[in-house]
């Protein structure tokens, strides 16, 4: 019995898999995903909101060159809670292409902080693991 196409995964899932590292991984990472039209240049930072210092800001966890309808994984960015623990604020600056943005999300445990990029501005929210 031969098998169909459709029992493999498509080459694209089997690589983004390949490369997340929060299947293993007991930190928070940050994912990078380009929704927009063109390339960006992309400078990322994430920081807890109580770590953070105005007057000595922090080296940014990213930055690159983000090609349209890719994603970029950046591992270990940001501490994650322990369990039962309340969630970390966490502050994400990003700076992409014409758009730049301070973003606060709620780390609630181990998994993803997601920026997209789009065509009408930049979105982050953070994505447990399960």
């Amino acid at each position: 019995m031969a098998l169909s196409r459709r029992s493999f995964l498509p080459l694209p899932v089997a690589l983004a898999l390949a490369g997340c590292t929060s299947l293993t991984n007991d930190l928070v990472e940050l994912a990078i995903e380009n929704r927009s039209g063109g390339a960006r240049d992309v400078t990322a930072t994430v920081t807890p909101v109580a770590e953070y210092d105005g007057s000595d800001p922090p080296e940014p966890d990213f930055e690159g060159t983000v090609p349209p309808g890719s994603r970029q994984l950046v591992p270990d960015v940001a501490p994650s809670p322990d369990e039962g623990a309340a969630p970390i604020p966490t502050r994400v600056h990003v700076v992409a292409g014409p758009y730049e943005d301070v973003l606060r999300v709620d780390v609630t445990g181990t998994g993803t902080i997601d920026v997209r990029i789009t065509r009408n501005g930049l979105d982050a929210f953070f994505a447990a693991k399960d």
